[in-house]
This record gives structure tokens, sequence and C-alpha cells, in this order.
């Protein structure tokens, strides 16, 4: 099985219980009014593992199957340092696709009819209506591509590129166009569709000794970027991005800094301004407390220096930045000791030269994906937990001797 997968599963490996009425505060959370608040995700759900929205009020969030356990039991804030935890287990879920048509409030299922159920690890949604979702085979024999073209209410297992025993991750610019990074177990490669999945074409394999290809990004008009890392000693490695500035035939290695941590997110706000986010740790085999790591590339994300901004939570799983100046990240808070990791959110308002923590309730695991439809609200997702983000607008800039007043730059989808 590979990092990808096992990575994600390691850290959210439980299933969060519910909120009650006049129950201690779940680890982790902040007082005062939250910015971030989370709910379980329907009855059914495994685990969540990425999220994709088609405007501010649709989005989906898919992910695997399988038996979990409940989380850690809530703890008084007094006493973050000495919580319980649970091992009671849940039943075996079969739901691996949940759907919002108001922008997070309510989710519903999305029955598949495939038994057993896929292990999905990307989507991608460029309308309402139409939906591309990616993985690994109920069997775990080959991959998977599954599409919709009514919002989710049919969902139908299409062509898969040939030779792709697993599928990681999925971009769609446009209702006919996707691209997809997969491998065949030794070599990590792209393909490409015009017809939404019904013929493949492979492209170009990605750097040898790059492993752990995940997360895609594909900037209209400019470069597609995909995570991973390079192996260095046993268990460990250094962080790594590859980029194509032609669709995906060919790849190249960026320029990422000597002994870079595990990269897990990459996201261009631009053609030219990108944000890559991770984990200082290099340890590829499990998930190890440390601390998030963020990356900055100016020149479309050929070249990155490592940033100086304090990110405020820890290991980073996900980034995204709807516009050129507001960025969202999600990821770990680890508290108490033992550490135990809870949800955490962070945004800067300034292009990733500052990130400020934002106030949650009920994110009891850590979040391992983000998608941010407008400069206000983002979606993110991780365990059986779905989370809404209300983001802070950036504040009118003071009126010019003209009279004029400035605005910010409409944000642009990847």
């Amino acid at each position: 099985m590979l990092v990808v997968l096992g990575l994600a599963a390691a850290a959210c490996t439980t299933t969060a219980a519910p909120p009650g009425a006049g129950a201690p505060p779940v680890l982790g959370q902040h007082p005062g009014t939250p910015e971030v608040v989370g709910q379980p995700a329907p009855a059914g759900t495994g685990q969540l593992d990425a999220v994709s929205c088609a405007g501010a009020r649709h989005c989906w969030a898919v992910g695997t199957p399988g038996t979990t356990t409940s989380a850690p039991d809530s703890a008084p804030s007094s006493a973050p340092s000495s919580p319980t935890t649970s091992t009671s287990t849940a039943p075996s879920s079969t739901t691996v696709i949940d759907a919002t048509v108001d922008g997070g409030q309510t989710w519903v299922t999305q029955p598949l009819g495939l038994a057993p159920a896929p292990a999905l690890t990307g989507i991608s949604c460029p309308t309402i209506r139409r939906c591309m979702a990616v993985g690994l085979n109920g069997s775990a024999s080959d991959g998977i591509v599954l599409t919709t073209s009514d919002g989710g209410a049919a969902w139908e297992a299409v062509a898969v590129p040939a030779g792709a025993t697993v599928i990681t991750s999925v971009a769609c610019p446009s209702a006919s166009n996707c691209t997809v990074i997969a491998t065949d177990g030794t070599t990590f490669w792209s393909a490409q569709t015009v017809d939404f999945g019904r013929q493949w074409q492979r492209a170009g394999s990605l750097p040898a000794g790059v492993q752990d290809a995940g997360s895609l990004t594909c900037v209209t008009g400019g470069s597609c970027l995909v995570t991973g890392f390079t192996a260095t000693t046993a268990g460990h490695g250094q962080g790594a991005i590859v980029i194509s500035a032609d669709d995906g035939t060919t790849w190249a290695a960026a320029a990422v800094p000597a002994k870079t941590g595990l990269l897990q997110s990459v996201v261009c706000a631009t053609v030219t301004s990108c944000v890559a986010a991770g984990t200082t740790s290099t340890t590829v085999s499990a998930i190890v407390p440390a601390r998030g790591e963020l990356l900055m590339s100016q020149d479309g994300g050929q070249t990155w220096t490592l940033s100086t901004a304090k990110l405020s939570i820890d290991d980073v799983f996900a980034v995204a930045c709807p516009s050129p100046r507001i960025c969202a990240m999600v990821g770990t808070t680890w508290v108490g000791d033992p550490a135990i990791g809870t949800g955490g959110v962070a945004q800067s308002r300034n292009s990733g030269e500052s990130f400020r923590a934002l106030t949650t309730e009920y994110t009891p695991l850590p979040l391992t994906a983000l998608d941010c439809p407008s400069t206000r609200a983002c979606i993110g997702v991780g365990g059986n937990t779905l989370a809404q983000i209300a983001l802070t607008a950036i504040k009118p800039a003071a009126a010019t001797l003209s009279g004029g007043a400035q605005r910010s730059r409409p944000r642009r989808r990847d």
C-alpha cells in the first residue's frame, strides 16, 4: 500500500463522537465564538481524505471505508495533558462519498452500489453536476475512476488508465478535461482525458525516485504541480515537488531547499505565486508529532524557498489560496503528553507572510483535506469530521487622495 494512503490513515484512524448537550469540551477545542465548526459525517461514513467544491454551496467529500475506533474522550479544557481514550470499535463503514448543497451546513451520503466499497483518495468537481473521484477499487487490485453528471445522484465507474494500480489524485480544469496521477507500483505518471474518463492517454512519468506522489494542482494558463518525497535513509525522506509546464507531457523536479520535511499539499493562487505545505518531520512510515512547514514560490513552482512564517498549527496536511492574499491551511494541533492530534486551522491575509490560528468547535481529529470555494469560506475534512471554515475578509484599504478605494483581487479557481 502506498504511503499516500497509509499516512492519512495513520493520522485519522478514529471515528469522532458527536457533541452532545452539556458535554465537556472536545479535546483541543478553543473557547469563544468558533470560526471553524465541525460535525460528524453522516452515519456509515468511513474516513474522509479529499474534498472538492463547485461553488460556495456544492461540495463533495470522499474517503475510505473500514472499521474505525472512537475518538479520544472529551476532556475538560483545564486538563488537556491527561485525556483518556476509548478503544471501542464501530461497525465497518461502506459510505465513501458525502455531499452538501448548502455550503456544509448539512451533508448526505451518496451510495455507490459497489461491494466492497472502493478507497477514494481524490476528487475534482468542475461544475455543480460533474465530479470525478479516483482511488483504489474495493478488492485493492486496481485503480478506480468514478464520475457523476447529475451532482452525485448516480456515480458510474468509467475507464481506468491502462496499468494504473492506484490513482492518487485528480484535477479537472473543465467539464471534460481531467488529469490524474497514477502508479503501476514502481513509477508514478500522469494520464489525461478529454471526454471525462471515457478514454485516457498516458502522459509523462514523474522523475525517478519520487514516491508518494499525491497532491496535484493545475493552474489555468500555468503549470501542474505534484508533491511527494525522495528517500534519504531507511524510513525517512525529503519533501519533493515536481512540475510540468506542458499539461503533464513531461515532468521535472523543482528546486526544493535541502532537508525539507514531508510535503502534503501544493496550490497556486496565480500562474506565478504558489505555496506548498507539510511537516518538518521526515519519517515516512508513521505520524510523528512535528511542526508545520511552508514553502513559497514566485516563479510558478520551479524554485522554492523556506518560509519563516509562524504557521500557528502543527503538521499541515492541506493548503488553499482562494485569492492572491488569502490562504488557509488545515492539519494537526498536538495536545497533551503523550501528544494527541486534534484538528487545526489557520488563515493568512497577507499572501502567506503570517498565519493566525482560527478558533474551532468540534474538530477532535486532524483535518487532512481542504477546499476554499470563496475568500470567505472553506470546507475541511478529516477522519469522519466535516468542518465549515469562516475566513476573515481583507479590510478595505484607506481611500486614496482621488477618492478611490482599493479592492481585493478576484479569486481564481485552480
